[in-house]
């Protein structure tokens, strides 16, 4: 069997940039404005990549963006045919090679269910102190909008690191989310990102009630994220964005590091890395280290979803133990 090698798109969001909502600043370090909107050109071109080198992973759907909506009744600043646009090109050209989740609801201020209304805090903040009995609605509306989308969600992403302070209730809140309102018994979570420890790998997260959660870690570095403050755009310094992942002769990097450990190579980007505040460098590093990966590791390695990662792990639990953090 080859070592399943997966991609992780945070972020992602219909035409809005979340990271604009919360980043606390509107330039660039180096002074250009902060894009608040990425056009549905930049979504395809990103597709276009995934296609052509058959990459798999997960992709992150933000229900509320920056608290500007959602994706089912509308987004402030986007058109009707812009959004569905971008919803219907997820469905189309990223499943089922992805799996889609929700990142919470707005990765950004916390909604109060109750009201409509937002918490002073972001989501983050709020979770910090919750309970299951608190996390486990929140989760369910988040699973419930990318339902109503018509997605088929079966894990989650956490914004920042949400849930990380109470992990134990956080794990058991979205074991019971998912049950409560799809009735599945197996999920997935992505909320730790692990490197530089020996053949890390995916692990059972302990919940009640006899369900399977699938930890999934980003197993190494976003290495694509300098790109939003870094106005270069030239083919050196792409391959040298690249190079960091795996070299061009395909003997060093960090996906080599962690496949000569054992662990599962799992890349971390965000959807405003990858489009680099309009100039796509990083989507341009991302097609350089797939280009590598499929040269010099195609018989070692194989490009997985999220899904398939749960499936496998979930399979031979015995063989994936929690890692002591």
């Amino acid at each position: 069997m080859k070592t399943p090698i997966s991609l992780i798109v945070d972020d992602s969001a219909p035409i809005v940039s979340v990271y604009y909502s919360h980043a606390g600043r509107r330039t660039t370090k180096d002074g250009r404005p902060l894009l608040e909107k990425y056009p549905n050109e930049l979504f395809f071109r990103f597709c276009d990549i995934a296609e052509r080198y058959g990459l798999r992973g997960k992709f992150s759907v933000v229900p509320m963006p920056g608290n500007r909506g959602d994706i089912i009744g509308g987004i402030e600043g986007v058109s009707r045919n812009e959004l569905d646009e971008w919803l219907d090109g997820v469905k189309k050209r990223l499943l089922p090679a992805f799996s889609v989740c929700p990142e919470m609801l707005t990765h950004n201020l916390a909604v109060d269910l109750a009201t409509g209304g937002t918490f002073p805090q972001n989501e983050q903040e709020w979770a910090s102190t919750k309970t299951r009995k608190e996390l486990t609605p929140y989760i369910e509306k988040a699973i419930s909008i990318l339902l109503e989308a018509g997605f088929s969600p079966r894990g989650v992403t956490s914004p920042w690191e949400f849930g990380i302070e109470v992990e134990e209730e956080y794990a058991a809140a979205v074991s019971l989310a998912f049950y409560n309102v799809t009735g599945a018994d197996k999920a997935w979570l992505f909320l730790r990102c692990v490197r530089g420890r020996p053949g890390i790998r995916p692990w059972i997260e302990p919940v009640p009630d006899g369900r399977t959660l699938v930890s999934i870690p980003a197993t190494l570095y976003d290495r694509f994220w300098c790109t939003i403050d870094d106005p270069r755009s030239d083919d050196g310094f792409v391959r040298s964005l690249a190079d960091r992942l795996i070299s061009e002769d395909g003997k060093s990097g960090d996906i080599i590091d962690v496949l000569e450990s054992g662990g599962w190579p799992v890349l971390l980007t965000h959807w405003q890395d990858l489009t680099s505040n309009g100039l796509c460098t990083g989507m341009r590093a991302l097609e350089e280290t797939a280009r590598r990966i499929e040269e010099h590791l195609s018989g070692r390695v194989e490009w997985t979803s999220f899904e398939q990662i749960m499936d496998l792990v979930a399979a031979d639990p015995g063989a994936f133990p929690k890692p002591v953090f």
